[in-house]
Order: structure tokens, then sequence, then C-alpha cells
């Protein structure tokens, strides 16, 4: 197996810089998603991994290997890709033996590694069908398995459960993490959805824009976001933000409604390099209630509708032209009240400069 360093990588296509001065490092044996939204240069960066697409400027290591001018046959990667590509007129068995046999592998290797790889995946019994025989998560196996018995140094997939239903979705991300620690072999992962990224990943790389706005594991991404790009992409329901102003009484105004602070905090907003900061609470960290608390620190805010879902209940509250989300539980009763009263602990607010979108605190 091998770790992936990847220098100050540009891609360019034309005018139009894809890529930008990324540098990012993949550790043996890891799992790195590389999250974003469509645009952001996340698929780029793996193809350019794969030997796919040539690189502008920069390096791309594979274990100790400069590979940039390495053909993709030569890189020693394998790529599952969102289609699965498999060929339709070959059996199961044919497709997963198919890259062995374009190696020239004796015939007796290349059965052995079918066997072991279909048994990995539990796809024994299929060996004989064609993908039009067989289900999403079956065809989805089999493209796992013709990039398995390669037997890779890196592993590099591009959104391979986007074309599941949702609840295959969730059993094979499940599947796919347990796969990948069996193994042991060094994954890339792209994905723009966010859920398959917290649930899977050893660290995250979220990309905007061509540019890496942070590295680091699942919750440190979450609960400490390096901006506010970031902080508004990762959690669901979305993270509540309003610009406020820092006040002369050392309060945050948001001009509907203003906001205590602590004074680790208030010192944070003074530091900002603009006039303003922008505030962010998740809606998991808001407590609400029928009444005005006791300390005189909530906001009172209109009741406008509300989103059961079950095992909770999503609010959306608003004072003048700012809406607030608020997760509360399945026992929380709205009743006929339209006007609720929530409060923002000072530990649970996160502080963006309003000019840079940099986190303050």
């Amino acid at each position: 197996m091998a770790r992936v360093a990847i220098r100050e990588l540009i891609k360019r296509y034309g005018d139009v810089v894809a890529i930008d001065r990324l540098n990012l490092e993949v550790k043996d044996r890891e799992f790195v998603v590389l999250l974003g939204p469509s645009g952001c240069g996340k698929t780029t960066t793996l193809r350019c991994v794969a030997g796919l697409e040539d690189v502008t400027e920069g390096e791309i290591y594979i274990g100790d290997r400069l590979v940039n001018r390495l053909d993709p046959k030569e890189r020693n990667v394998a790529m599952v890709f969102q289609s699965y590509a498999l060929y339709p007129h070959m059996t199961v068995f044919k497709n997963m033996a198919f890259p062995l046999e374009n190696a020239r592998l004796p015939r007796q290797e290349i059965a052995k590694r079918v066997a072991r790889t279909s048994k990995l995946l539990q796809i024994e019994p299929l060996m004989d069908r064609k993908p039009s025989q067989l289900s999403g998560g079956q065809r989805q196996r089999v493209a796992l398995g013709r990039a398995l018995v390669r037997e890779p140094q890196v592993f590099l997939m591009d959104e391979p459960l986007s074309n599941l239903d949702a609840k295959l979705r969730v059993h094979m991300r499940a599947e796919l993490k347990k796969l990948q620690k069996d193994i042991g072999v060094t994954t890339i992962y792209v994905t723009h959805d966010q859920v398959e990224a917290m649930t899977m990943a050893d660290r995250i790389a979220l990309m905007e824009g061509g540019v890496l706005q942070q590295h680091a594991p699942p919750m440190e991404v979450y609960e400490h976001p390096a901006n506010r790009f970031v902080a508004g992409f990762v959690g669901s329901p979305p993270i509540n933000m309003f610009d406020c102003d820092v006040s002369e009484d050392g309060v945050l105004d948001a001009g509907e409604f203003r906001i205590a602070i602590s004074k680790d905090l208030l010192a944070a907003a003074q530091s900002a390099s603009s006039k303003g900061v922008t505030v962010a609470i998740r809606p998991q960290d808001v407590p609400v209630s029928r009444d005005p608390p006791r300390e005189n620190d909530g906001v009172g805010m209109e009741v406008y509708t509300t989103e059961p879902l079950g095992d909770v209940v999503i609010l959306d509250l608003k004072a003048g032209d700012h809406l607030l989300k608020v997760v509360v539980g399945p026992d929380f009763q709205v009743g006929d009240a339209s006007r609720l009263w929530v409060r923002f602990p000072p530990p649970k607010i996160h502080l963006f400069d309003r000019g840079t979108g940099r986190a303050l605190a």
C-alpha cells in the first residue's frame, strides 16, 4: 500500500482554473473523502491522481514515486466510476478477470484472484450472470471487485453510491467502509454528499472553487469549521447564520435582536478585519422554550412553520428578516403558541469574519 502526496497542484482548462495550488496528503491505508459542491474540483483532482487528466503544474506522488509522467496503467491505482462501467456482454467473472487478462497474468492466478475477491464481496453466486441480470447494489459490488482483483496501491472512487436508492446507499456505506479497513488499501473517495463524508472518512478534504478549504477528521470539520463556507456546507439542517455588528456595550447586534456573548467571544469579534461578524449556530444547539428565560438573555421569535420528521421536529422561527431553524425532540409541544423564545449559548456560537469568512471562534 502507499501514501498519496499532492503538492502545489494546478489544473487549468484554458483560462479556467479547476484546481488552484492544492496541497493534500493521504496517509497509507487512510480513507480520505474529497467533498464539495459540483464544480469544486474534486473529480478533476481524482482524475489527475489516476492519470486521466494531465497536470498543468505541481507534483503527484504515489508512495515515493513521482507519477506525473506515468500512464494510468503504470500508476498501480484502480478507479470505480459512478456508472460502474461494466461490460454488458460479459459475465461477472469475465468482467472481473478482464483487467488481469490484459495484464497477461496466468489463468490460474486470474482464477485465484477472482475467487478470493468474489468471496470477500459475497458475490460468488453471481459469477455466471451478466450486468443486466444484477441489481444496482450487485453491479456496484462487481465494479468494486474488478478494481480489487488488480490489488492496487490506491483505490479511487468517484461517487460510486450515487445511483443507488436511499436505503441501499446507507447499507453500502457501511459495507464499503468495512471493506476498506479489512483490505487496508489507501482510498480517495469523491462525493458531494456530506452524510457519506461524515460517516465514511478518516479525514475530509472539503473543496470549493478548486481551493482546499479544510482537511481534517469529520468531527473537527463539523465542530471547528475553518471558515464560513465549511460551516454552511457541513451539517443538516444547515447551520444558522446572520450578520451582526459589534456594539459599544459588548453585544452582537443583528438588527432585529441582540446577542449577549462572553468576553472571549467579544475579543474574537473585535479582532475581525471588517466592521462586523457572521454569527453561526447549529439548529441542534439552540435551546427553545415557550416562556422567556429567567436570565433575560432570550430572543422572542415568531413560529413560522414546523417540520415533523418523526424522531425530531424542525422549527422555523422568524424575527424580522431573520429565519432561524431549531431542532427539538418529538415531544416538544408548540401547541397554539405563535411565539417561542430561544437562547444562543456562547460555547455553541461560531464567529466568522464578515469580510474574509475565516473563523474567529
